[in-house]
Formats: structure tokens, sequence, C-alpha cells
């Protein structure tokens, strides 16, 4: 087995950047409490015109200042594809300068998180992947979630793919599908199928540039414009483009669904707290950790969850379901 090893601050730790988000729950991301190891496969490029591989990794923390990644797939892989393989641990777990100066720069505001360790919320290796778990978050318990991303998991398998772990689909995978039936009836996403669907051929066919909107996000000014400019997405309604921004980077508007008004009536006692002035308590609340309210909000969900089942870092994978019994909005 090949192993790779990523240097980090001192100040990283893997279980407080992986169990923090309920995407590191979502399959086929697998953290393993016993071992504090996080496992799932990755998509390398495809080589010479062939189609895209797969190669499944642990991630480990044998020291304070380094990763440890381990290749669990017997793959022969180009220093490119180390590469690769780097470079989607680092953005799952936001690995990078940018991310590393607005951790400092949130904790300078928010005392708790600083001693507490938190402010990287985990992500997947690809922005694609978060959108699609994004929108299998809408309108349904978190269990439902687990079950269609699940779902999505085994499609290559109902394809015939050889796979050791089913992986996230890609969206040139889902593109090609002939029909969405697939996606309604064996991934059990219902309605969802069609949206999905149709993210994935304009992703594949370069209508929608997700991978521009990261790298470059620059180019599109302010949170503000990538806001606006997510939102023309068909199907990206308010929580599912916050979620996304989140994703990127951008913490300056919270992803607002029911969990959130269960929050603000539960922890800030705001019993009057209802969808037509959410917004407004959540502005009150945590515009005094701007640019990072988003952070401040999931220091505060975490806190919750913890309190009432225990580390997340430890729960048991049947455990999942439970963490959110709310109605998504």
């Amino acid at each position: 087995m090949k192993k790779i090893e990523v240097k980090v601050s001192s100040t990283f730790e893997l279980e407080k950047s992986v169990c923090n988000h309920g995407f590191f729950m979502m399959a086929p991301n697998r953290w393993i409490p016993s071992t504090k190891t996080l496992t799932r496969p990755l998509r390398l490029l495809p080589r010479h015109h062939h189609h895209s591989s797969n190669v499944t990794i642990s991630i480990s923390q044998p020291c304070s200042t380094s990763l440890s990644i381990i290749l669990l797939d017997d793959l022969i892989i180009t220093p490119s594809q180390q590469q690769e393989i780097v470079d989607q641990v680092k953005r799952m777990l936001r690995l990078s300068k940018e991310a590393e100066k607005q951790v400092k720069e949130f904790h300078r505001l928010h005392e708790e998180a600083a001693k507490r360790g938190f402010g990287r919320l985990f992500r997947n290796p690809s922005l694609f992947e978060d959108v699609v778990k994004s929108l299998l978050l809408c309108g349904c318990r978190f269990q439902r979630s687990l079950e269609m991303a699940e779902g999505l998991c085994k499609l290559q398998k109902w394809l015939g793919k050889k796979c050791k772990w089913g992986n996230f689909p890609s969206a040139q995978e889902l593109a090609n599908l002939e029909s969405e039936e697939l996606l309604r009836n064996k991934c059990k996403l219902g309605y969802r199928a069609g949206p999905i669907m149709r993210l994935a051929k304009a992703v594949t066919n370069g209508e929608i540039k997700l991978l521009d909107y990261e790298l470059n996000n620059n180019e599109f000014g302010d949170e503000e414009s990538m806001f606006q400019k997510l939102k023309t997405i068909k199907g990206f309604g308010d929580f599912v483009t916050c979620n996304v921004l989140m994703c990127m980077g951008f913490y300056d508007r919270i992803p607002i669904d029911s969990e959130t008004i269960r929050h603000i009536k539960q922890i800030h006692q705001r019993k009057e707290c209802q969808k037509k002035n959410v917004k407004a308590m959540v502005k009150e609340i945590y515009d005094k950790y701007a640019p990072f309210q988003t952070l401040a909000y999931w220091l505060e969900l975490v806190e919750y969850y913890e309190n009432n089942m225990g580390k997340l870092s430890l729960l048991e994978r049947c455990h999942y379901k439970s963490v959110t019994g709310s109605i998504i909005t």
C-alpha cells in the first residue's frame, strides 16, 4: 500500500475538521471512530482517453504536523495522479493558505471557536458533489438525505462497473444516463432526479462552469455577486445557494431551513421565530461575527447535537439518521 504524507499546521486536528457537518456522514465518506480515520474513494482523471478511475484512500493524523494518506487499492499511480489525490484531500479538509487565514480571523472574532479549534467545515472532494448533496438536504429528513447519497454511490454497481466501493457519481456519469428513471427509482431521488440530471448535463456540456466558479471566484466580485450568479441555476433556492457558498469559503449567508428556526427558538430563546422573520433574527444574532456568520452558527449546531447525542466523531453510522429530526423547508 502506498502512503502519502501531507504537512499540516500544528493547530490542525483531523477529527475536528471532519466531524462537524452532515456531509461527513453522507456516502461515500466513512469516518471510523476507533481509529479516527476517514475513508472514501476518490476519482482520478482519465488518461489516454480512458474512463476516470477510482482509488480508495484512508486519511489519518499520526502526529500533530502531518496527515497520512494510505492508498487501499493496488494501483500504480503517476506523480500527477498523486497530486490529484492530495489536492482532493486538501479541498475536503480546507488545507490552504486562504482557509488557514480565515480560521485565524474567525478565532479572533469568536473566543469559544478558538478554544474548541473550530473553523474548518468539512466538504467533499469536488464542488459538484457538494452541490448535489446540498440538493439532497432539501425538503426531507436527514435520514432520507443519507439514503439518497447511498443510492447515488451504488449507481456504478447498477451500471455494471467494477468498483471496490461505490463512489459518488461524476457529472459526466449522471449526464450519460439514458433517462432519469434510474435516479428516480433505484437511487430513490424522487423529484430530485430531474434537477440533478439537468445540472449534470449543464456541467458536462460547459453551460455551468462550477470549477471556474470555485477557482476564479474573485472574478465574480464579492459574496453578493457570487450569490446572484449561483441563484440563476435552476433548482438553486436560497438554502442550496447558501450551502454551496459555504462550501466555497463564503460564510456571510447562513443556509436557513427549519433546523435554523428550531435552533433560534431553543438556543436563543426567540419563541416567536418563524419562517417570515427568521432572516431578521439570524442577522441580529450572527452579524457580529461577519464575515463568518455561518461558522458561528455551525459551531452552535455542533454543540447542540453533541450535548444531545455525544461527540459526533464517536457516533456509530446507525445513529447518524438521528442527529437531526427537523424537516428542511
